[in-house]
């Protein structure tokens, strides 16, 4: 699983499937079901701890295999906005920027992140002060039935980086196979220099490389980089990760690091901002697999 995470992090699979359709999630997803194994769908691989002991059963990699993703879109124009269709597999950073040079804005945050739509949808991804929920019409599931249903994007009970599938237990319940956009029409030159400030800002400021993204949530009221920085973390490291100098919420894997590595630094951390400033980290990085 080192070779689909953006941590280059994890064991092996059982059984491992690339889907890089919403027809191909189906299938795969019922191939695994009619075979009894567990299954484990993943979007981009960002945000992911995947154990050294690997996955039991089989792991559906819902993402296409390049970056552009034009064949799993589809708009309806409603005025002052579109309705824009997008299939689970499409990269989030491609459909934010497909959107900007369209003049469709709402997407513009998600501009040189990682992952993909499916994967920002059930973790209610966002940056810049913008959520995937905030322009979230209607998400498109496949339950564990087989059934494949539509409902609004309030079903999905959103929240900072949190939805009802995210919060269920694996295997999970629900597979998103595509999401609903609402898009307001919007200037086109200031969205595409919108997408260009994002993309640039994070360049600037958080880590290339081997990283999942932010290790731990924002508490309220705070950021959860400041606490780290403050309690003297930043590049501390164990073993092979270590927290980085760009930015102290990331973690990088400067080569052989183990899921046993993040889990040290992350209780390490934890437990010295809860001395320093009596505030519990949460993170946002989610641990699946065997370890």
């Amino acid at each position: 699983m080192s070779l689909h995470t953006t941590w280059r992090i994890g064991g092996p699979a059982d059984f491992l499937v690339r889907a890089p359709t919403p027809d191909d999630v189906v299938a795969a997803v019922a191939w695994g079901r009619a075979q009894g194994l567990p299954v484990t769908v993943m979007g981009g691989g960002s945000n992911l701890l995947v154990g050294d002991g690997g996955i039991r059963g089989l792991v559906v990699l819902v993402r296409t295999p390049g970056e552009r993703a034009e064949g799993l879109v589809s708009v309806e124009e409603r005025g002052d906005h579109v309705l824009l269709r997008v299939g689970a597999p499409a990269p989030l950073s491609w459909v934010g920027r497909y959107a900007c040079e369209r003049g469709w804005g709402g997407m513009e945050w998600g501009v040189g992140l990682p992952g993909a739509i499916g994967g920002a949808t059930v973790n209610n991804a966002g940056a810049h002060g913008t959520e995937q929920k905030d322009h979230l019409a209607g998400v498109v599931v496949l339950d564990d039935c087989g059934e494949i249903h539509e409902y609004p994007g309030a079903w999905l009970e959103p929240a900072y980086r949190y939805t009802r599938i995210k919060a269920s237990a694996r295997p999970r319940p629900f597979t998103v196979l595509a999401a609903v956009l609402r898009l307001p029409k919007r200037d086109r030159a200031e969205l595409m220099r919108l997408a260009d400030e994002h993309a640039r800002y994070r360049r600037q400021t958080q880590p290339t490389g081997a990283c999942a993204g932010s290790t731990f949530t924002n508490p309220p009221g705070d950021f959860a980089g400041r606490l780290l920085e403050e309690a003297g973390l930043k590049e501390y490291r164990v073993g092979g990760v270590a927290f980085s100098r760009k930015h102290s919420n990331f973690i990088v894997n400067s080569g052989g690091a183990t899921a046993a590595h993040v889990r040290e630094l992350i209780a390490t951390a934890q437990e010295r901002v809860w001395e320093r400033f009596g505030v519990r980290l949460e993170p946002e990085i989610e641990e699946i697999g065997e370890p």
